[in-house]
């Protein structure tokens, strides 16, 4: 029996093949063949040398006539007076690598190196001469005054501070480093924590410096007259007298009989007065370290004058030690007094 191709008839649509769906796995021995097929080596071209550092190169004859090499600059022009000055007019400029290594040979701040300073490119504006540094100085003290003079350079917006230092070596000498010197002074009064003293004497006006550590303060002699006074009450030195109980001592002047009776019964009680507001305060334990509930300050008991001035001896406040007591049988004895006494002795034939 003969199979035969069904013939298409007229008015019949053929059958439509329809397509098997891919296979999109990888199998095994796809990848086995992938990796036993030898893969293509793509060799690269060995890489010129470069001509100068080729050795058996032929060497470049040198040129019987070179074109001279242009000389550096010996003047530049400061951007404040448009004047050409030689280079040692100029701060000096250190790459940013070497700034900080030598900072003692900086002529100007760190900061202020890039708006002061010769730039090598010259790509973002001239130099500052260094006298126009000390006329911009001289001027800013004129309008601000010595504390802000120091505060940026010519360059605007820039604030970076400059030391005392640098504005001592700028600062135009005669009457601007005299006017300079003077306000500095006052600044340093204004701001320092030991304040200077002006002799309290009728005829005296000589100002001092006192020494908290100094045997006897703050009882101070005047250098000029030899006036003798407490630096902290202001007043003549009261002799055997803490400024408690100087302070204490005129509180009381202006009291009446029963707040001095008052006074007593506290002093039965060891009670001792606080040498900022002067109020009676009783101890009831614990160090001496106090803490005052009239005007929250804190201060030592043991140098607090007594309710009663001079019921109790105080001892000495000393300034680099606030909780010192006085060693026993070694008193006090003052600078000025020691000085005048001479040698002891004793302790010279020691």
């Amino acid at each position: 029996m003969v199979a035969r191709r069904p013939s298409c008839q007229p008015g019949a649509t053929a059958p439509q093949a329809t397509s098997a769906p891919t296979n999109t796995r990888v199998l095994r021995s796809h990848t086995a063949a992938q990796v036993a097929a030898p893969s293509k080596v793509v060799k690269s071209k060995p890489k010129a040398r470069r001509r100068r550092l080729d050795p058996w190169a032929p060497k470049r004859k040198p040129n019987p006539n070179p074109k001279p090499r242009a000389p550096a600059r010996t003047h530049f022009t400061c951007r404040i007076c448009v004047e050409d000055l030689p280079k040692s007019q100029f701060p000096t400029w250190f790459p940013k690598s070497q700034r900080r290594r030598w900072p003692q040979s900086w002529d100007v701040p760190f900061d202020c190196i890039e708006h002061l300073a010769i730039r090598p490119s010259r790509r973002k504006g001239e130099p500052v001469c260094k006298t126009c540094i000390g006329r911009a100085l001289s001027a800013r003290l004129d309008q601000v005054g010595a504390r802000q003079v120091g505060v940026g350079c010519v360059e605007p917006g820039c604030q970076v501070p400059w030391s005392w230092d640098y504005v001592m070596r700028y600062m135009p000498a005669g009457e601007p480093l005299e006017k300079y010197n003077m306000e500095m002074f006052e600044v340093w009064r204004s701001d320092s924590t030991i304040k200077p003293i002006t002799c309290i004497a009728p005829d005296c006006e000589a100002i001092g410096l006192p020494d908290p550590t100094a045997p006897g303060y703050p009882q101070i002699s005047c250098n000029t007259c030899g006036h003798r006074s407490c630096s902290l009450c202001e007043v003549p030195w009261h002799k055997d007298l803490t400024c408690a109980e100087h302070a204490a001592k005129h509180v009381d002047e202006k009291m009446t009989d029963p707040e001095k009776d008052t006074l007593k019964l506290m002093q039965t009680k060891d009670g001792k007065r606080c040498p900022n507001c002067q109020l009676v305060i009783e101890k009831d334990g614990g160090c001496d370290s106090m803490f005052c509930i009239g005007c929250q300050k804190y201060f030592n008991w043991a140098t607090a004058a007594s309710a009663v001035p001079g019921a109790k001896k105080a001892e000495p406040v000393v300034a680099s030690d606030p909780y010192w007591h006085r060693p026993p049988g070694e008193p006090i004895v003052c600078e000025m007094d020691a000085l005048q006494r001479g040698p002891n002795p004793v302790a010279a034939a020691a």
